[in-house]
């Protein structure tokens, strides 16, 4: 089965390693450089804890142009990347099948667009840095959350070849899990984006910090009371213990949103907080501190994209 990954960052190069030992993988990239460092040195991923590994796997430059001929495609890029290339995705057919892999939920009023291929969702639950072109450092594994969009078409056969050959080959190191519901799934890692992300951002923490500070986590906990009117009343104290877990298990991380920030790059904040606000405004809902939290980290972005001008 041929896989497709369209991204050149952590998570894409994280999942061409990873897939390329089970399938016939293809990474996108979009220089040059890139593409001539992962031919002549493949793709090292450093384990947080012991050793490294290096693979080579196929690389291709993206063309704006060119029809994908994968069977399944995964799209690693960032939210705000999509637009781009959202006119060769569209080229793909029924026969052919994209899974969706962005932090946020801005994307989700993309995907109606779609009318020929099999559209998944999912969610990344690694810890992934990437070091330079060609190597990540894994720092926390977890797993990657897929369910369909909007329900899984069962007569579609490269979804299941692929879920499949997942389970049964590396679902051990690198866990799948297949969710029914696409939209709980998708709020459940929007609600952790948007509580650890723009705190450790404004900060400038890691995400272990906001549980050893007793007043970085009550601002976690005010900032979770306001956004739980999206988490049905049973279920409250269920996901808020589930935030705190992902602190825990990722302490030593530093959120995308904060790496960003110090890079002096673009953050995903209006996919996460943005699309936050616009759910709570649909509800006739106020959220005040989430639209602090939106201004403060667009100011900090600002600032911070000024310093590499």
């Amino acid at each position: 089965m041929n896989i497709g990954i369209i991204g050149g960052g952590a998570v894409g190069l994280l999942y061409a390693s990873q897939l390329s030992t089970q399938f016939a993988v293809t990474l996108y990239v979009k220089r040059q450089v890139q593409q001539q460092l992962l031919k002549e040195q493949g793709i090292t991923v450093l384990h947080h804890e012991n050793g490294n590994e290096t693979r080579k796997v196929k690389v291709m430059m993206w063309e704006n142009d060119t029809p994908l001929k994968d069977d399944l495609i995964i799209v690693a890029t960032k939210q705000y990347g999509l637009t781009a290339i959202l006119p060769v995705l569209k080229m793909c057919t029924r026969d052919q099948s994209i899974l969706f892999l962005q932090n946020g939920m801005s994307h989700i009023d993309l995907l109606e667009q779609f009318s020929k291929p099999q559209i998944l969702v999912g969610v990344v639950e690694h810890g992934v840095k990437k070091i330079n072109d060609c190597t990540v450092m894994w720092t926390g594994k977890g797993r990657t959350k897929i369910a369909g969009y909007p329900v899984t078409n069962k007569d579609r056969h490269a979804a299941a070849f692929f879920v499949n050959g997942w389970l049964d080959s590396i679902g051990v190191n690198f866990p799948l899990e297949v969710c029914m519901d696409y939209y709980g799934m998708m709020i459940e890692k929007l609600l952790v984006n948007a509580i650890i992300n723009p705190l450790t951002a404004i900060f400038d923490v890691r995400n272990g910090e906001l549980l050893l500070n007793q007043y970085y986590q009550n601002c976690m906990k005010r900032l979770y009371n306001e956004m739980d009117f999206l988490v049905q009343k049973d279920n409250r104290e269920h996901m808020w213990n589930h935030i705190c877990s992902i602190c825990e298990k990722t302490a030593e991380n530093s959120s995308s949103m904060k790496r960003d920030i110090n890079a002096g790059r673009e953050t995903e904040v209006d996919a996460i907080l943005g699309y936050m606000i616009n759910l709570a405004e649909k509800q006739g809902k106020s959220v005040p501190l989430t639209e602090f939290m939106y201004e403060a980290v667009k100011g900090l972005q600002h600032n911070a994209s000024c310093k590499y001008l």
